[in-house]
């Protein structure tokens, strides 16, 4: 474990993350699969899916049953099934509105980005009352490239106006820590998302520390202070 400075910002990935959405993802990906007559699927395969945004949920499902080539029905048909319902069942993983709470308290900056469709995450952080939280979100078409390229961590940290090396990124797959080494972010990693899967995502370029619980974070957060020399 590598010890972190205090950040001015930090930037989260959603599903997996801040937020425990692989339900509410079952319902309309097994909706779509009934509708297809492809097999319903278990919760465990769904989370294996989750982490690149909806197109590469859908492509990946697609790959499993041998079916690439229905990719656009598909994902058209899991689209108009997951607007309908993007928050029924998501909750928040323990740990975070504690994690949230103090980062608000010591004035600490946060974002989200993440690769789900931009449409689809406001629902979900108004729904869970996280909206407030965020002065930047960005999804996965958001922006020409996302995670793992570099430009979406950038956008963000230019629209805030902090550097890199004063962020956290917090997120469960290799995706967001390739991010962050990208742009030389000290990254947190957590052990309860869907996309570790018993992987290892430490990246040792850049000062990192593996979590079970965001709260594990708050005696590193400075309330006195997040101003930098």
């Amino acid at each position: 474990m590598t010890s972190l400075n205090s950040p001015k910002l930090v930037i989260f990935d959603l599903d997996g993350t801040l937020v425990d959405s692989a339900a509410d993802i079952q319902i309309a990906a097994n909706n779509t699969f009934e509708e297809l007559d492809l097999p319903e699927q278990p919760l465990n395969q769904i989370k294996r899916w989750i982490g690149g945004g909806a197109q590469v949920f859908v492509e990946q499902a697609l790959n499993y049953f041998g079916k690439s080539e229905w990719f656009d029905q598909t994902y058209n048909l899991f689209m108009q099934f997951y607007r309908a319902l993007p928050a029924e069942r998501s909750v928040m993983f323990d740990g975070v509105q504690g994690f949230l709470d103090c980062l608000k308290l010591a004035n600490v900056k946060m974002a989200v980005v993440s690769n789900k469709p931009h449409e689809l995450i406001e629902p979900i952080l108004k729904h869970l009352k996280l909206d407030s939280y965020f002065e930047a979100v960005l999804g996965g078409d958001s922006l020409p490239k996302k995670k793992p390229d570099a430009a979406p961590l950038l956008y963000v940290c230019e629209k805030l106006n902090v550097k890199p090396e004063h962020c956290w990124m917090i997120g469960d797959s290799s995706k967001d820590s390739q991010a962050a080494v990208n742009v030389k972010m000290p990254f947190v990693g957590v052990t309860y998302g869907y996309a570790l899967m018993g992987s290892d995502i430490r990246p040792q370029e850049v000062p990192h520390i593996v979590v079970d619980n965001l709260e594990e974070l708050i005696p590193m957060i400075s309330v006195k202070t997040n101003v930098y020399a």
